[in-house]
């Protein structure tokens, strides 16, 4: 495994970047030192940056937040989020029986003007993500298809905050769909933040069945895919073992670990963190910096 100082060393390696946000671009509440500097310099060496995100909202929310962070528009190509895929999944879909396949038509036995049920588990700024599709979420579990999970409503919160509704979604016997399937998150000060994972782990765990929508499963980056080039080298760059670098690990390209972000918390060294989690990046660097 290679031990990078900083993107400089590998640029020239690859023609794109399928970059991770929270960890490597920002805490949440503020950019990393040096990001936007380095996003420049790829603009300049004209490779190709796509954001790959987990949060469980549509792009244009993550488009809308990057800029917060001063990371326009013009410094990359697309920002793609696992809610996104979702909402062009869901588009498809009306039953959560169905095995999700992107390049299925609408069911047919339905018409596009019937409300699908769902009960959703998660913080309101993300109770939208369906908005625009036949779906409208319900008060009841017993009266849903499906559950939606998208995480928890503060900082602070525990998985306690949403057992009362886990409980009931695990009473009506409903499909999960969580759409995120990071666990935690952690700010540059050390603040750990739960994310929809934990919710959709906790379910499976219990014995009901679970589809995660985002990194590390394949269907975000078939989604992008068309994207690139044909034949472009391409490295996915993150913070997280399991899901950026398990995931870089799937479709067999490369991938670069950024030692900050969530890894910043570890106690273990790295080598034990790649023999627990399976996933091996090609390469680490310190941060995302050039």
């Amino acid at each position: 495994m290679i031990e990078y100082k900083s993107v400089a060393e590998f640029v020239d390696l690859y023609d794109a970047f399928i970059l991770d946000i929270w960890g490597v671009i920002h805490d949440g509440e503020s950019a990393y030192p040096g990001v936007l500097e380095t996003m420049r310099k790829l603009k300049q060496a004209g490779k190709e940056i796509i954001f790959l995100s987990n949060a469980p909202r549509r792009s244009s929310k993550v488009k809308k937040a990057l800029a917060r962070f001063g990371v326009t528009e013009d410094l990359y190509k697309d920002a793609v989020s696992s809610g996104e895929v979702a909402y062009q999944l869901f588009s498809r879909y009306c039953h959560s029986s169905e095995s999700w396949n992107p390049a299925a038509p609408l069911d047919p036995g339905l018409r596009r003007d019937d409300n699908i049920p769902y009960f959703y588990i998660g913080p309101e700024k993300d109770a939208d993500l369906l908005q625009g599709l036949n779906y409208q979420i319900v008060q009841k579990a017993a009266d849903a298809k499906f559950v939606l999970a998208t995480g928890f409503d503060n900082d602070d919160s525990t998985l306690q905050e949403k057992l009362p509704q886990i409980k009931e979604a695990m009473k009506a016997d409903l499909k999960m769909y969580c759409v995120n399937p990071d666990l935690i998150v952690v700010r540059q000060n050390g603040t750990k933040m739960l994310c929809a994972g934990v919710i959709g782990e906790y379910y499976r765990d219990q014995g009901w069945e679970v589809e995660f929508i985002g990194k590390p499963y394949k269907q975000v980056y078939e989604y992008i895919q068309k994207s690139f080039a044909p034949g472009a080298r391409i490295a996915a760059i993150g913070d997280s073992l399991t899901t950026d670098i398990a995931g870089a690990n799937n479709v067999g390209i490369d991938s670069i670990l950024v030692l900050g972000g969530i890894l910043q918390m570890e106690k273990e060294p790295l080598e034990t963190l790649i023999k627990k989690t399976h996933a091996k990046p090609n390469a680490t660097i310190p941060a995302f910096t050039y």
